[in-house]
């Protein structure tokens, strides 16, 4: 991909240069003639995610062991934003099939799971669903009603209604998140669980907004069985660690919808005439299009500081809500930039342009709003700032 700024240029090896080829290619080939009908369908085929797994999109970041590439964090990234220019509910689905189901198994699971489920989650065969979110839990993840059971034979039970599941009813294994017990504080133990997609009770498939070709689900767990992924009461923690992950996914998905927006309007303002002359003429146009170009370049920016680090093994909790916080907000300013500078036309479902304005919104609310990344920042701003003054005492 060569019009990459040179920052990412830096980042990526040979293989992760051919391999964003093959992202680029496969975009074009096999979303971009689709998106729109998959959009008015609300569903993505099967047979798409297949054909993602065999150029590696469903295992960027599993290791070549374990039957994935074996890539970074920044390749993941890029990955993630070149097909939500041409599709977000696409780019969103991958994300967080590789980000947050994977990455927690492949994170926190033993070795007869991970030779249980890999390479069949990294090349296609499977999908994975991660779920947290219940009506009285999302960032709050001590809010958490489903529980698990330990039975006799050292299996788990676990019962519990699961809502806002990305992949949730065609995954083919699940991470669930379910309280085991109390803690010594006398807070909920959250424990997580690999369980298999015949454990689940599908209920209905959530009509939303926007990324409306995403499969975004809604489930119940009725004596499921399944088994401890990680040790017992870890569920919290590694569901954070994942989010961090799942953060630089969304800041991607925003940043492919921003540049798709930018696009989108730059070729309007010069082809489309207004007394006289070209909408690009005008100053207000020209003001629009910079501050949406520094938009773009800004997210950009803060999405490369995250998974440069995440890359590294390096703790990026700020830097990933950072990266999430702003480039979110800055998609549905582009975005919105987008759909006024088209005007009536904009408005309509004859272009793609009030779609991208739409599935911008998600953006400031999934993996965790952007109030809570303010809290994530703030609350570490604060802290670092207590160290500091306690130390100049």
């Amino acid at each position: 991909m060569s019009s990459l700024p040179s920052l990412f240029q830096d980042q990526l090896n040979l293989a992760e240069h051919g391999f964003l080829k093959s992202v680029s290619e496969f975009a074009e080939r096999e979303v971009a003639p689709h998106a729109e009908n998959w959009e008015r369908a609300e569903e993505i085929p099967r047979a798409a995610f297949q054909a993602a797994g065999e150029i590696g999109l469903l295992g960027v970041t599993v290791p070549k062991s374990l039957g994935g590439q074996g890539f970074g964090y920044v390749a993941y990234a890029l990955a993630i934003r070149e097909l939500s220019r041409h599709q977000a509910a696409f780019g969103i689905d991958i994300a967080a099939h590789n980000a947050l189901a994977t990455g927690h198994i492949l994170n926190n699971g033993n070795a007869a799971q991970h030779a249980r489920v890999f390479p069949k989650l990294a090349n296609g065969t499977w999908l994975g669903a991660w779920a947290l979110t219940e009506p009285e839990a999302g960032s709050d993840s001590g809010g958490v009603q489903t529980t698990a059971v330990e039975q006799a034979d050292g299996s788990w039970e676990i019962n519990g209604f699961k809502r806002y599941i990305t992949l949730g009813r065609v995954a083919d294994v699940l991470v669930i998140m379910a309280a085991t017990g109390t803690t010594e504080k006398g807070r909920k133990e959250i424990s997580a669980f690999l369980i298999d997609k015949s454990q689940i009770q599908p209920t209905r498939k959530v009509p939303t907004c926007g990324l409306r070709a995403s499969e975004t689900s809604e489930f119940k767990l009725v004596g499921a069985r399944g088994e401890l992924l990680g040790a017992r009461g870890t569920g919290q923690q590694a569901a954070l660690a994942c989010l961090d992950k799942g953060r630089i996914g969304v800041a991607a998905v925003s940043l492919g919808l921003a540049d798709a927006a930018l696009a989108a309007a730059s070729k309007h303002a010069l082809n489309r005439k207004q007394f006289g002359k070209r909408l690009g003429d005008f100053q207000a146009i020209q003001f629009m299009l910079a501050d949406s170009e520094v938009d773009v370049r800004a997210s950009e920016l803060l999405i490369l500081q995250a998974a440069v680090l995440a890359s590294k093994g390096v703790r990026h909790s700020i830097e990933s809500s950072a990266a999430k916080l702003f480039a979110s907000e800055a998609a549905s300013r582009v975005c919105n930039r987008a759909l006024q500078i088209h005007g009536g036309y904009g408005y309509t479902r004859d272009i793609p342009v009030e779609r991208y304005w739409r599935d911008a919104r998600l953006g400031e609310i999934g993996e965790g709003s952007s109030e809570v990344q303010r809290m994530v920042i703030s609350r570490a701003l604060l802290k670092d700032a207590e160290v500091m003054f306690e130390g100049a005492r």
